[in-house]
């Protein structure tokens, strides 16, 4: 069986969700795979050669795949660019979400907005979806149609020997923090979805019952303003565990996720986690996660409850034993399970 990955990203884009998911696809795939062959295409480094629609048009090739695998949404409507080799090869494509349907906010520029335009109608030609949760499964039926019995549900994963519980007090040294202090992590942007003027309300009132608890906000080049508020913008990959280790409580208020890998990540690394029952999150933590599912603004309060009970916890050995039900290896295999079914192996 010959499988060609089509990579959204390019080698050098920096480590996100979707290119962590593609690096660690490729790489367990090609180490467990059985009679597997695997090959990959990424966009190009070159701008220009490497833009959206020349990649559309010239980079994503069929070849002599026995099933393309699509390892993002907006690679649908590339299969309006391509006719099908002789061999027919099956079109998988993973969906993560459908978050610019529902949050046009989302949507920066042009190019992005002629994707998502094409991206409902694309994936009604697509042999099989892998959904990244539950829920994700539940908003493709919901909002593009798709057949319920097509679409398959395969979670993502964590490097437990890289995310993993970590001397605090050494941690928080490393990045430079007071160690006598408590620490509220947030690993967010500030698209709407992500709720950031709930962070600030939850912040300000547990500032008010606790001056030694700081909030940090990593991720992207956002930032979010206010007293004991840390700004640390992107963090590189290697010292993402260390962030996590450093963080007393980690919070996440986002009310529509596709998976949530943060969370997850804080899990595995015996960190406390209190989120909003929203989304996919309820199914990545669990029974063992501080979930708020209120909707009315006594959340605010609920979270503030949470976040204390927890600060002074240490590790959470819940929520890193939860998080052992997520590996890369795990995704890898039921991947590969999928491919044996379509091709009818």
């Amino acid at each position: 069986m010959k499988i060609i990955y089509w990579n959204v990203l390019k080698e050098s884009h920096p480590l996100t969700g979707t290119k962590r998911y593609e690096d660690e696809l490729f790489k367990n795939v090609k180490r467990f795979g059985k009679n597997i062959e695997v090959e990959r295409i990424q966009r190009a480094n070159n701008k220009i050669l490497g833009s959206t629609f020349i990649s559309w048009l010239f980079r994503y090739k069929c070849k002599d795949a026995d099933i393309i695998h699509a390892t993002e949404e907006t690679l649908a409507p590339v299969l309006s660019f391509r006719k099908r080799t002789r061999n027919k090869p099956k079109f998988i494509i993973t969906v993560h979400d459908l978050i610019p349907l529902l949050y046009p906010s989302t949507i920066k520029d042009m190019t992005t907005m002629i994707k998502w335009r094409l991206v409902p109608s694309a994936l009604k030609k697509v042999d099989r979806i892998i959904a990244i949760s539950y829920f994700t499964k539940k908003e493709i039926i919901r909002l593009i149609g798709f057949d319920e019995n097509k679409i398959d549900v395969v979670y993502q994963g964590v490097d437990h020997s890289r995310y993993r519980p970590m001397d605090k007090e050494k941690c928080k040294e490393r990045l430079g923090l007071n160690p006598d202090d408590k620490y509220i992590l947030v690993v967010a942007s500030n698209e709407e979805r992500k709720r950031m003027d709930l962070v600030k309300r939850i912040f300000d009132e547990v500032r008010r019952r606790r001056e030694d608890v700081k909030l940090i906000k990593a991720g992207y080049a956002e930032k979010l303003t206010g007293e004991g508020i840390i700004n640390t913008g992107y963090i590189p990959e290697p010292e993402m565990p260390v962030l996590y280790n450093a963080a007393d409580v980690y919070l996440h208020t986002s009310e529509y996720e596709g998976f949530g890998l943060p969370v997850l990540e804080a899990m595995a690394c015996g960190v406390p986690v209190v989120a909003y029952g929203k989304a996919s999150i309820p199914e990545v933590v669990g029974p063992y996660g501080n979930v708020i599912y209120s909707d009315s603004d006594n959340c605010v309060e609920q979270f503030v409850e949470k976040i204390l009970q927890n600060i002074d916890k240490g590790v959470d050995y819940k929520a890193l034993e939860r998080s052992k039900n997520f590996s890369w290896e795990k995704t890898a295999k039921e991947t590969i399970k999928v491919y044996e079914k379509i091709i009818g192996y």
